[in-house]
């Protein structure tokens, strides 16, 4: 991938498609409002190569991970029987993670893939303060808080005032929901739509603590969602077992 740079500052990323390269284990990193112009190698010049990914093309799209949409070829040469050099132009409208991939036989199908990747358009954190100002993600210092060694949330700014003059300007919490009550190990969930009863608190309070501190001390929050790590009392495990398998 490359990066030409225009005059008035338009970001563009190319993208060189390769006859039967698997790309699905790299990442491109893109910043949202980028461009992303997608061209062909010379191996492919003469093949009826057609393009297709998940991501959004318009800003109004809802994205949908299996639905893909034909990206159409640009044609910049003049030249009747020439378009080797033909590319399309994808806006990076929305953050993400999206596919794409090419088929060179003219059907649309996954299955005839003839080569295929992934790209990435960065989240875009803006501090709720009111400046409008961007958390760059090169900028972000992030520390990881066991949720369940805070006590009470009334407890946890003084706890956490550390983090704020220490420089960080991110909190990694572990899973703030019911634990196992044997292990109560940070990612053995037992019911991950109810607060841990150790904080004392509601969701409502736990939302207003991290906002002010965003808003006070410059420092976002992020949690995991560990749908995948449950307890053996999971409530979610006891209403759908089949979601659970063992050899």
């Amino acid at each position: 991938m490359s990066l030409t740079n225009s005059s008035n500052e338009e970001q563009i990323r190319i993208l060189v498609l390769n006859e039967g390269e698997d790309k699905s284990e790299e990442l491109y990193r893109l910043k949202k409002g980028w461009n992303l112009q997608i061209k062909i190698s010379s191996c492919l010049s003469w093949r009826k190569v057609r393009l297709f990914t998940n991501s959004c093309l318009n800003e109004e799209d809802q994205f949908e991970r299996t639905i893909y949409r034909e990206l159409k070829w640009i044609y910049p040469s003049n030249g009747k029987y020439d378009d080797s050099d033909r590319y399309t132009n994808l806006s990076c409208f929305k953050s993400g993670s999206f596919h794409y991939y090419f088929t060179i036989d003219g059907t649309t199908s996954k299955d005839n893939l003839n080569g295929q990747g992934y790209f990435h358009v960065e989240p875009y954190l803006i501090w709720p303060d009111g400046s409008s100002e961007v958390l760059e993600q090169e900028c972000i210092a992030c520390q990881t808080v066991l949720s369940k060694s805070l006590g009470p949330l009334s407890e946890w700014t003084s706890r956490l005032e550390v983090t704020h003059h220490s420089g960080y300007n991110m909190i990694h919490f572990t899973p703030v929901q019911i634990l196992n009550c044997i292990s109560n190990s940070s990612y053995s969930v037992s019911d991950h739509h109810k607060l841990n009863p150790l904080f004392q608190g509601t969701y409502e309070e736990l939302k207003l603590l991290i906002d002010n501190m965003a808003k006070q001390w410059r420092i976002l929050s992020i949690t995991d969602l560990v749908y995948n790590h449950a307890a053996n009392d999971c409530e979610l495990l006891k209403q759908h077992p089949e979601a659970a398998y063992n050899l």
